[in-house]
């Protein structure tokens, strides 16, 4: 009996093992067979997922042999991943081109500024400064190493002025009208903002004396709050039709204050008088600059003044427009002799008002013929009707800011009207926005740091 049991025993094993091997023989084939199917598809839609026409392709290589269709399949992907190389390639170069372009674009240049440390650095906020002689400043206070903050509505100031300098750490430029008030931390302020020329502070009257007393008050009471030192910018208009020449600073004026002027020369006068109350009183310290007869480049070429009128009408081969008997006379002082004079008064002691002018006086109609021959037109002289409290001479008495300030104009007439002139020539040729500023800084000769600069540049050269 025990000889039965053990052999049906080893039957039943024998019978176990061998089932267990057929079903492994079938699991392995089955998996073999999907395997040899299955690679060559993924494969394919790996690289061509979604694609109609693969799936076309596959449904045509069902009814060939194995063989040929797996062959047609390979070459089919082969050229398709070939072709997806190169339009890969093509892409990637059409970018890197493109990321050129906007890095080009986008990379600014900025002209080498002086470095200063936090002691020595000053806040500057300059209202106006996108204008004629507030952006020349603003060149000669970036380029000594300052934060600059412009305060500019554009009235009269175009952005073009300071677009070198936007992008700049120590830049800032804020569209704001200051008949508004002003909240910011500044050391210094420079206040500049008015119409300076008759057409464009005759234009809105109301708003010309608004900018000067209400603005100026705005200013005064930031000084006051903040501790900064303040520059107001009057005119030689305070002076009015002088009686008194040339016309020092202690000379009260001949003003008219009804005429057509009057907003902006009483709206100064009124400026100087709200300084010295604000001084007095509230212990601001306040400078007063009485600024003549000023040009340069960057001045607004419609402004109507006497400067500008005459090179238009030379460069465009017109009558040169005279207003009255062309007897009256004129002092011209460049914008950088301005500047260098606005910055030591600025620095100084001295609180009384300071002129700011050019002492060589000129008749309007030798003015109008050294333009004409500057420029080389065929403009004749034409005579018009005088203009009403146009002043009949204006001379400087600078004799206060050589004693206090060390300062006199240094650029004579002949060179500051050929770079004029020069400006006014590529404004009048400029026929796109693509035509950028290129930054040419009107530095004063007292600025160290950039004449060095120049001077290294020509050695090297």
């Amino acid at each position: 009996m025990l000889r039965v049991y053990n052999g049906v025993k080893w039957i039943k094993i024998i019978f176990c093992s061998a089932l267990c091997a057929t079903i492994a023989l079938c699991v392995y084939h089955n998996w073999v067979h999907a395997r040899g199917i299955d690679m060559p598809e993924n494969s394919v839609l790996k690289v061509h997922r979604n694609s109609k026409r693969l799936r076309e392709d596959m449904t045509f290589n069902n009814d060939l042999p194995d063989h040929v269709a797996q062959n047609s399949v390979s070459g089919k992907q082969f050229e398709s991943d070939i072709k997806s190389l190169e339009e890969a390639r093509n892409k990637i170069k059409e970018l890197e081109l493109r990321i050129k372009q906007l890095e080009g674009v986008s990379v600014r240049r900025f002209p080498d500024v002086k470095f200063l440390n936090y002691r020595t650095r000053k806040r500057i906020l300059i209202t106006g400064g996108a204008g004629f002689v507030g952006s020349h400043l603003v060149d000669q206070l970036m380029m000594e190493g300052h934060e600059v903050i412009v305060v500019d509505n554009f009235f009269t100031g175009r952005k073009r002025n300071v677009e070198h300098w936007i992008g700049h750490e120590n830049f800032e430029l804020i569209h704001h009208d200051i008949v508004n008030p002003l909240f910011i931390e500044v050391d210094e302020i420079y206040h500049l903002a008015s119409p300076a020329s008759p057409q464009h502070y005759m234009f809105n009257p109301v708003k010309t004396i608004k900018t000067n007393t209400v603005g100026t008050i705005n200013m005064l009471g930031l000084a006051k709050r903040v501790g900064a030192r303040v520059l107001i910018a009057s005119t030689s208009e305070v002076y009015g039709d002088p009686e008194v020449h040339p016309q020092p600073e202690t000379y009260w004026g001949h003003v008219n204050p009804i005429g057509p002027r009057a907003c902006y020369d009483e709206g100064k006068r009124v400026s100087e008088s709200l300084s010295y109350a604000y001084a007095k009183q509230e212990k601001v310290q306040v400078r007063v600059a009485r600024i003549f007869n000023t040009y340069g480049p960057r001045m607004h070429m419609n402004d109507g003044r006497v400067v500008s009128n005459f090179i238009l009408q030379a460069l465009r081969n017109e009558d040169i427009t005279i207003y009255g008997h062309g007897d009256q006379t004129r002092s011209f002082q460049y914008v950088s002799d301005l500047v260098e004079g606005l910055v030591s008064l600025m620095a100084s002691n001295y609180s009384q008002p300071v002129n700011l002018g050019n002492p060589v006086e000129y008749g309007i109609k030798d003015f109008a013929k050294k333009i004409r021959d500057l420029v080389g037109g065929r403009s004749k002289l034409a005579f018009s009707d005088a203009v009403e409290d146009d002043p009949q001479r204006r001379r400087p008495d600078i004799s206060v800011a050589l004693k206090q300030l060390k300062w006199q104009p240094k650029v004579t007439l002949q060179q500051g009207l050929k770079k004029t002139i020069d400006y006014f020539h590529k404004e009048l040729l400029r026929s796109s926005h693509s035509n950028r500023n290129m930054f040419q800084p009107e530095i004063s000769l007292g600025n160290t740091f950039y004449n060095e600069k120049q001077l290294n540049v020509q050695a090297d050269g």
